[in-house]
């Protein structure tokens, strides 16, 4: 039993350094190297106070991290002559025979020599590396038919474990775009026509009613920036070139992504959130439209979402809700279009972890 608890101990310490011998690369890997680099040239350049007491704790909490990075950093700084141990808790910013008092000031930013950018690190888990990628390929073929998601080759197309696979094929199981059962093999949701519009049901009877309650709660900055960009876009007299069309795309995409996720997730009902979450289908449909087929936005769907961006800036809850309620409109006739285009495409080049089912 101790020692299957010391294995679990190291195996979670692994993880945490990237010294589990997983690949990948080393900005990722060895988070506690990029720590040393950060204190390392803060302390060379002057920009710490000499004897200044160096905590685990409160330093991991300045950079974002745990305290296992942290430790591995000062041991490092240690050994090169940058720190030192004393009779006390920590190191002390001083080198091997510097007569320095201990300084025991609030360890933030400033203390220790970083700039607000350099502070807090994020190096992306295996999970969050994968991600979008897989996602891709599943919005992808569930254009094309049925797929089950093979393990094995998945692991070695994305260079992952098995435990960060499972935890992004789980997220996507909770959006509706993974189906998987108890003892089944995991399995690409069906994209049809049906599935699309029992999306569309549950999105106009809850989303308008999910919108009055979580607007006041949004940010003022992300409408302010999203309000600025809709105006922009609705303006007359800029040329179609191909940068235009391509920047109002990702616009209009930015807005519906907010649409179908940040806008309503501010609902003090968690059922109610995780509901809507599901109603993935017609946000995945435009998007894979739009990677396929680059586009000028819709007119009347962009007015719409100026107006939801409009009446929630303005505090006007109601007709926030009923312009949403519009868009559903226009968005599933919408839907209803792209999905007659994607049905008759044919087939790409999947990756190998897709196999097809008959």
């Amino acid at each position: 039993m101790r020692r299957a608890i010391k294995a679990s101990t190291q195996t979670a310490r692994d993880e945490e350094t990237g010294e589990s011998g997983e690949s990948g690369d080393s900005e990722r890997r060895l988070r506690y190297e990029l720590i040393r680099q950060r204190l390392r040239q803060a302390i060379v350049e002057q920009r710490v106070a000499p004897g200044l007491v160096l905590l685990e704790g409160p330093v991991a909490k300045v950079f974002g991290t745990s305290r296992i990075p942290v430790r591995k950093a000062f041991e490092l700084l240690h050994a090169e002559g940058l720190l030192s141990t004393f009779d006390g808790r920590g190191y002390l910013v001083a080198r091997p025979g510097q007569a320095v008092q201990p300084q025991r000031l609030t360890l933030d930013a400033q203390a220790l020599g970083l700039e607000a950018g350099q502070a807090t690190i994020h190096i992306p888990s295996e999970s969050e590396r994968i991600h979008d990628e897989l996602e891709q390929s599943i919005s992808i073929a569930m254009i094309f038919g049925r797929f089950q998601i093979d393990e094995s080759a998945a692991m070695d197309h994305f260079n992952v474990n098995r435990v960060a696979l499972r935890e992004v094929l789980s997220r996507l199981v909770d959006r509706g775009l993974v189906e998987k059962s108890t003892y089944a093999a995991w399995r690409v949701a069906a994209l049809t026509a049906r599935a699309v519009n029992q999306d569309f049901e549950l999105l106009a009877l809850l989303a308008p009613a999910a919108l009055r309650e979580s607007g006041p709660r949004l940010d003022r900055d992300m409408l302010a920036s999203l309000r600025h960009g809709l105006q922009g876009a609705t303006a007359t007299g800029v040329p179609d070139t191909q940068e235009t069309l391509r920047l109002e795309q990702r616009l209009e995409q930015r807005v519906e992504q907010h649409l179908h996720g940040d806008f309503l997730a501010r609902h003090p009902n968690d059922k109610l959130v995780g509901m809507l979450q599901q109603c993935q289908m017609p946000w995945l449909i435009h998007s894979t439209f739009c990677r396929m087929f680059p586009q000028s936005p819709n007119p009347p769907l962009t007015e719409n979402c100026r107006q939801i961006v409009d009446a929630l800036w303005e505090g006007e809850y109601e007709r926030a809700a009923q312009a949403l309620q519009d868009y559903l409109a226009q968005a599933r006739k919408r839907a209803q279009l792209q999905l007659k285009v994607l049905a008759v495409l044919p087939e790409t080049q999947l990756p190998a972890y897709l196999v097809r089912q008959t």
